[in-house]
């Protein structure tokens, strides 16, 4: 009985051990993706404009990518994977430093974005492997995960804009006072100011690449077995015929619950892909509102996520999973249209845009722990990581139209950035609608019901 409950106890301490980990390496991945989505965003802008306006395509590729590599799971493990994505960010940020090329631009940027993203989709199913024998409440781990996450997002977002402009200030030998006042109108610098700005941001993607590196430390010290992504030994697995555990899989992973999920999650990445990576875009060039200012708007944003996901497991309880979810979406809705309407609030614009940009942050990401959490409770154990993966494949393939959709046609004018804030808000609408009326029936368990 003692060594039963010694080991159960050693279980439960590798368990947390291996959360914390996973968590410490997201936060500095998440540090990584908030410059990528800003200041990496804003440099394309100016040396490769064609990339810049169609990012989303990029991250829709790069969450195909990274969803056939996420099947290696139950093969390779999580910590590899791991490493990995640390060695793929690391490699692009420094690669687009020191070699200056239209091709290696695409290849930078879609390198980078499988790293990001690997990490990202890879969350879901690595919480639900180590929460199994917890006593906690998974619906916790997903949000400590999630917020811990956010504030890598603010730091860098924060951090990435003021270091961007002090660097830019240094080099062109200006106080920062002034250089900051020059951002204000990125398009209108000469050639000497527009090399100084991009040498700046240079500077901070050199440094964030170092970070990136750091990140592969915390998962070294992940203790993995086979047991923990490999629930289906090969004996077991040649008892039934190939033709059969595909039917098997077909079965689950394509019944109408799931199918409902996807079609939610794909509208969703859709309408992320119109805005979420051109905030300081926006801001900057539609509102004219200094870098600095625009990133630390952004930044403050990531705070409101934080701020809001502490109260996740208390919606879930009152509302339930798919209660949450349409809540938190609906609410976002009117936020995003302010976002939208920014210019028209004259000498009040920056409160108001930059109230309604963290209120609407705030709002639509209290409830992204509980879209991962109601994922996996849709899939089996031995299938999350496969589910992950179809999850993955149809957003990408919806982000890669996305970016495509604004990249030909919506961001064509410059009017195309505020454009983006109304049409996400209609099919956010939607996407509300399709998960309420297929999905909250079944599975709007609340957190009593162990999420």
């Amino acid at each position: 009985m003692d060594t039963q409950m010694g080991e159960t106890r050693d279980l439960i301490l590798r368990d947390r051990r291996n959360l914390i980990c996973f968590i410490i390496s997201y936060v500095i991945n998440n540090l990584v993706s908030g410059v990528l989505y800003d200041t990496y965003v804003n440099y394309l802008q100016e040396v490769s404009p064609s990339i810049a306006t169609s990012f989303w395509s990029f991250y829709g590729y790069a969450t195909f990518i990274s969803a056939l590599i996420l099947i290696l799971v139950p093969k390779a493990g999580y910590r590899k994977l791991l490493v990995f994505c640390s060695l793929s960010c690391t490699s692009a940020l420094f690669s687009v430093i020191w070699f200056q090329s239209e091709v290696l631009y695409y290849v930078t940027t879609l390198l980078s974005l499988v790293g990001v993203q690997l990490h990202y989709i890879m969350l879901s199913p690595y919480v639900a492997t180590y929460t199994e024998h917890l006593k906690e409440k998974s619906i916790n781990w997903y949000t400590r995960a999630y917020y811990m996450g956010y504030i890598g997002y603010f730091v860098a977002t924060y951090l990435g804009g003021a270091f961007v402009v002090k660097m830019f200030s240094l080099r062109l030998g200006v106080s920062y006072s002034a250089a900051q006042k020059l951002t204000e109108y990125v398009t209108e610098l000469d050639a000497v100011s527009m090399d100084a700005y991009l040498k700046g941001n240079c500077d901070v993607l050199l440094a964030v690449g170092v970070i990136s590196l750091l990140s592969i430390l915390p998962v070294l010290f992940i203790q993995e077995r086979k047991e923990d992504y490999r629930v289906v030994t090969e004996n077991q697995a040649e008892k039934k015929p190939l033709r059969e555990r595909v039917l098997e899989y077909k079965d689950v992973l394509l019944n109408r619950y799931a199918l409902c999920y996807l079609a939610y999650w794909s509208i969703v990445s859709f309408a992320m892909g119109l805005f979420t990576s051109y905030y300081t875009v926006y801001l900057n060039r539609n509102l004219h509102i200094d870098k600095a200012t625009s990133s630390l708007l952004v930044s403050i944003s990531y705070i409101a996520i934080v701020l809001f996901m502490f109260f996740t497991p208390l919606a879930v309880r009152k509302m339930g999973q798919v209660g949450t979810i349409c809540f938190s979406m609906l609410l976002s809705i009117p936020f995003m249209i302010t976002i939208g309407l920014g210019d028209r609030f004259g000498a009040a614009m920056v409160p108001v845009v930059g109230t309604a940009l963290f209120v609407r942050s705030g709002l639509a990401n209290l409830s992204s722990p509980v879209d991962g959490a109601l994922s996996m409770a849709i899939a089996p154990k031995e299938l999350r990581p496969a589910f992950t993966s179809m999850v993955n494949f149809l957003s990408g393939f919806v982000s890669i139209l996305s970016g495509m959709f604004t990249g030909q046609i919506l961001f064509r004018t410059q009017a195309g950035y505020r454009y983006a804030y109304f049409i996400a808000a209609a099919l956010y609408a939607v996407a509300t609608a399709i998960i309420f009326l297929g999905l909250h029936k079944k599975y709007n368990r609340t957190h009593e019901e162990d999420v």
